[in-house]
């Protein structure tokens, strides 16, 4: 079995050495971990191979979002603040990208960490320094963590619930939890974006601001229109430019960001210039919506990247606080009428590949009879799951079915639930009431086919009405957990753990923004902390397959498809490093201008 691995300087540092220990046994220092890994890079490397250190410097990038913002206050929920404004802070450590979850020194120039992470120690850059020119203390790190444990996301404060913050001196800050062996707390307070102390003493920690923040990292941010435009520019006298963790990225002199209210506005702006990078999501959009002059002439191409990642699965995804959702025979039903594979096939012309596991193909996925781990896991809560889950990953499915027999099947399952037809329509047998249900969107593609699933559900006399809205409406739909079917993805990175709490523990059922389906599983709760409290590669995959196993009996999800593919469309003077994987959203900190296609940053 793979243990936590750290890259040890005491004794080996000269030899550039990295050691895998046991966190139950052993602890490490160094100026750098991995979890379940050894480190790929010793102490005195001199960049990521995923870079290109002579990449030429300069430019300008535009880029589009439809994500809204109200703040730049990154430390308060609820709150929005704008993506691209991480870029303006540094954090203690950076997390390679062609590495599993390894995490090499930014702000900190040595970490040591005590075995079953009882304690994580960090010790500062003496040069480490703020936009102003004041250094960067061990204070700043704990008003940072302490603010958040109060204001923050909600797994943020989950995280860092129980940790103590000891500031040792200006340079050095202690973390040590109050239940050890939880590496989520070293990883979180390694890669969240370090604020100033001072700069937040004149204002509320608790209240949105728009106040241009200060930062310590690669850009500041020079302008804020609230949802329209903000840009960022590359400071020239970043104090870490020439840290092996930075070289070969940070290569744009400018960003600047539009805000979008809905994407076929995006589009036509990348088609006509106004943008210079875009991701799209939509197989039918990546097919249809990009042609015109530019791409023709050569000026704009479109690129495909596989993704370092289990890739992301979408789905139907039911709201199980709304009853009768919240019955396992109902989902049933109403998934056996979805005809995934007619989507896929016929609305996005197989394009996208057919869902099995939430994980992909990979071995985080859930495959055949329970293995010991998973039983051990799951065994407590057996009364509670549907028979046959110890057996197979997931339960009998209706692809394949013709609609008559998708129709029949479902209409066993809901009279099995006391839904049964009357007068035409599907109404409870005790309480006669009529089952409807609210589907709300938008205009994106999945759309295009709920019209079909509407049909379906017709003849099996339930009304499905449609709300489609624009992206800002939909997200504030869904986060106020008003609806009852919509859309969702589900993404998970390694190590796991972040998007299965925040989507699906109980703990936040009841919290706006989070846990969207409203499950209160024991059984995945179980799953979710069995990966949380890992230390080696194989309990993680014990917990992700009992998680992925659970999730697929129970019905929470209705898979559409699985893709692992990122597509681009952007300038054609834009460049990656060759043979480059992108890794979600991380590809702008590798970009760079061709010299003979160097636009100018004047406005």
């Amino acid at each position: 079995m793979k243990r936590l691995a750290v890259a040890v300087l005491a004794g080996l540092a000269g030899a550039g050495l990295s050691v895998c220990l046991a966190p139950a046994t052993a602890g490490a220092q160094g100026h750098g971990f991995a979890l379940f890994s050894e480190l790929k890079h010793g102490p005195d490397f001199e960049h990521f191979d995923y870079v290109n250190p002579a990449a030429p410097k300069g430019g300008t990038i535009r880029q589009g979002s439809l994500l809204p913002f109200n703040s730049t206050n990154v430390m308060r929920f609820p709150g929005n603040t704008p993506n691209e404004l991480s870029l303006t802070f540094d954090s203690l450590m950076v997390r390679a990208q062609d590495e599993p979850a390894a995490f090499y020194g930014l702000l900190a120039e040595h970490v040591e960490i005590e075995p079953a992470f009882a304690a994580v120690r960090f010790r500062l850059r003496e040069e480490a320094r703020w936009h102003d020119g004041t250094p960067v203390t061990a204070a700043d790190v704990a008003f940072t963590f302490t603010t958040l444990r109060q204001h923050g996301l909600p797994g943020h404060q989950s995280v860092l619930r129980g940790v103590r913050i000891d500031v040792i001196d200006e340079r050095v800050v202690e973390f040590s939890p109050a239940q050890p062996a939880d590496w989520r707390y070293v990883e979180l307070v390694a890669t969240f974006p370090i604020q100033s102390a001072a700069f937040w003493r004149a204002r509320e920690v608790g209240e949105t601001t728009l106040d241009v923040p200060l930062g310590s990292g690669p850009y500041r941010l020079v302008s804020v229109e609230v949802n329209q435009r903000t840009v960022l520019s590359r400071d020239p006298a970043y104090w870490a430019a020439a840290l092996a963790v930075n070289r070969g990225r940070w290569n744009v002199d400018r960003i600047e960001t539009l805000y979008f209210r809905e994407r076929n506005a995006k589009i036509e702006a990348l088609r006509a210039g106004l943008l210079d990078i875009a991701r799209e999501f939509n197989a039918a959009s990546w097919a249809r919506d990009y042609d015109g002059p530019r791409l023709a002439r050569g000026e704009l191409v479109r690129t495909i990247h596989r993704e370092r990642s289990p890739g992301t699965l979408a789905a139907l995804l039911f709201n199980l606080r709304r009853p009768p959702l919240d019955d396992r025979r109902v989902r049933a039903a109403l998934a056996c009428a979805f005809d995934a594979h007619w989507v896929r096939e016929r609305l996005f012309r197989g394009v996208y590949g057919a869902p099995a596991s939430l994980y992909g193909a990979t071995d985080m996925a859930a495959r055949g009879a329970v293995g010991s781990g998973e039983r051990t896991i799951l065994s407590p809560h057996i009364d509670k799951l549907p028979d046959g889950v110890l057996a197979a990953p997931g339960p009998p499915t209706c692809a394949g079915k013709s609609r008559r027999g998708r129709v029949r099947h479902a209409d066993a399952l809901l009279r099995d639930a006391g839904w049964i037809i009357r007068d035409g329509r599907r109404v409870s047998a005790t309480t006669g009431a009529a089952l409807t249900l609210d589907y709300v969107g938008t205009s994106t593609g999945v759309e295009r086919a709920i019209p079909a699933w509407a049909t379906v559900l017709e003849d099996l006399g339930v009304d499905l009405r449609t709300r489609l809205h624009d992206f800002a409406t939909v997200r504030h739909e869904l986060l106020s957990h008003n609806f009852d079917v919509s859309q969702s993805v589900f993404s998970p990175r390694f190590p796991p753990g972040g998007a299965e709490r925040l989507g699906w523990h109980s703990e936040n059922r009841n919290v706006v923004g989070y846990a969207l389906a409203g499950a209160a599983d024991p059984a995945l709760d179980a799953a979710i902390e069995a990966i949380a409290t890992a230390t080696t590669i194989d309990e993680i995959h014990h917990g992700t397959r009992a998680f992925d196993r659970v999730m697929r009996w129970q019905h929470y999800l209705v898979p559409l498809w699985h893709r692992d593919e990122i597509w681009l469309a952007h300038d054609a003077g834009l460049r990656l490093p060759e043979g480059f994987a992108l890794k979600r959203f991380g590809h702008l900190s590798t970009l760079w201008w061709a010299p003979s296609a160097h636009p100018s940053t004047d406005e």
